[in-house]
């Protein structure tokens, strides 16, 4: 008995021995697993600080940590997938290893990405008087009257402005840089720091040399024009146009009354080919656009050397759409010298307009007509961004509120995709931004 008394004391020895050196080598282990994952940690936040400093840099890295007590410590592996076109998201992978294990290492992974000028609904270097429907944040470096809806901040970066008549005020009244009868009052804040256009305003120059490196430069068309209808199998058809329809009285409030002709008459095909996806097709002549976007692509009119009376216009000549598809996969982005104009008998009844639209040194919007059969238009929709240099205008109004001229209704509702996604070429603003953190 006392054998087997000593022989169970034996074994209960040695198991418990087994278990505290098991338990003592799993210590040792985490103990490195912790120290491999701090390790990745330190490379996550080293590939932060060189997007920071050069973020066109997506090679990868191998660095190692030391310690100034203990020595070398252990190392990362950094690497990097750059952003696709037109996205500025980038996707950073650290593998940290010890120098005491490094057959054992712990594997992060991150998402950064530089938010675009896009990040608005609407932005405005100018006064501007709302009364539809709007989704998404506004900013307005002038003042703000909102007499429509809205489910987002609206910022102004007046505390108080002149109010004018175009804005329905009479006598010049001062107002806050925010007011009116609509929207939440709660989300309105004024003033804030100004928004610097000139830097959403693209480098239209650069973007004419991108072009002609990639073979999609148009220069003068030798007519009135160009005229581009994007097809719904990723083709775009290009036409001349060699004549516009008869001139009409209308009125814009900076060059007041003018008899002039923004529609089609006739026109002739020039070419046709795919959308370059992630590309950009630049015009220097006016562009007429319409059409369904089925990926990625900017396009841009400007003349040069750049001359307030040479200034070029995209004219809106029917809808522009995803065909419904708002995932991020279709963008457009619609860059003009001079305005965005939406023309007067070629204005659809109901204008769909997806994608982000920038009227650089003009206006968004539709001249005042007030006479003919097509001055009256039912509804216009916007899904993405409209950036207006001059108060943008699709709707005219008396004095009693009524609506004279442009469209009866309207709503404006702000595409999430192009924060981090913009159109090819368009600007960015601030460093990269965190986004996502997983461990593989």
């Amino acid at each position: 008995m006392m054998v087997v008394f000593v022989m169970m004391i034996a074994v209960m020895f040695v198991s418990l021995g087994g278990v505290t050196n098991r338990q003592y080598q799993q210590g040792g282990l985490v103990a490195q697993d912790e120290t491999a994952f701090q390790i990745a940690e330190a490379g996550l936040n080293y590939a932060r600080w060189r997007l920071a400093h050069n973020g066109s840099d997506f090679s990868p890295v191998q660095q190692d940590v030391s310690d100034q007590f203990q020595g070398l410590l252990g190392t990362y592996n950094l690497t990097f997938v750059a952003p696709q076109s037109g996205s500025t998201i980038v996707q950073i992978t650290s593998v940290g290893h010890t120098a005491n294990a490094p057959v054992r290492d712990v594997t992060l992974r991150a998402t950064y990405g530089k938010p675009s000028f896009a990040k608005y609904a609407l932005l405005l270097n100018d006064d501007v008087w709302f009364g539809k429907t709007i989704t998404g944040a506004v900013h307005a470096n002038g003042g703000i009257r909102m007499d429509g809806q809205s489910d987002s901040i609206m910022t102004s970066a007046k505390a108080t402005y002149i109010c004018q008549s175009t804005q329905g005020c009479s006598g010049n009244p001062t107002k806050p840089g925010v007011w009116g009868s609509g929207g939440n009052a709660a989300l309105w804040q004024y003033p804030v720091p100004a928004v610097d256009y000139a830097g959403l305003t693209s480098d239209l120059l650069s973007m004419k040399t991108a072009a002609q490196s990639a073979g999609t430069y148009f220069g003068s068309s030798g007519g009135y024009g160009y005229h581009i209808v994007f097809n719904s199998n990723n083709t775009y058809s290009l036409y001349k146009v060699t004549s516009k329809k008869s001139n009409i009285y209308s009125y814009f409030p900076d060059t007041g009354w003018q008899n002039s002709s923004y529609d089609i008459k006739n026109q002739t095909l020039l070419t046709s080919a795919t959308v370059p996806s992630g590309g950009i097709l630049f015009f220097e002549d006016t562009l007429w656009v319409e059409g369904a976007v089925t990926s990625r692509i900017t396009i841009a009119a400007g003349k040069f050397p750049e001359n307030p009376s040479t200034y070029t216009d995209i004219i809106i000549n029917g809808s522009v759409t995803y065909n419904g598809v708002k995932d991020g996969s279709r963008v457009i982005g619609a860059i003009a010298q001079g305005n965005i104009l939406i023309p007067y008998s070629n204005a659809a009844n109901n204008l769909e307009l997806d994608g982000a639209y920038v009227a650089q040194h003009g206006r968004f919007g539709r001249r005042y007509y007030n006479s003919g059969s097509y001055i009256l238009r039912n509804n216009i929709t916007t899904y993405g961004m409209v950036a207006s240099n001059l108060v943008p205008v699709t709707t005219w109004v008396n004095g009693s509120g009524s609506v004279i001229g442009g469209y009866q209704n309207g709503s404006s509702s702000y595409d999430p995709h192009l924060l981090y996604g913009p159109p090819p070429y368009f600007p960015t603003t601030g460093e990269y931004q965190f986004l996502s953190w997983e461990q593989q």
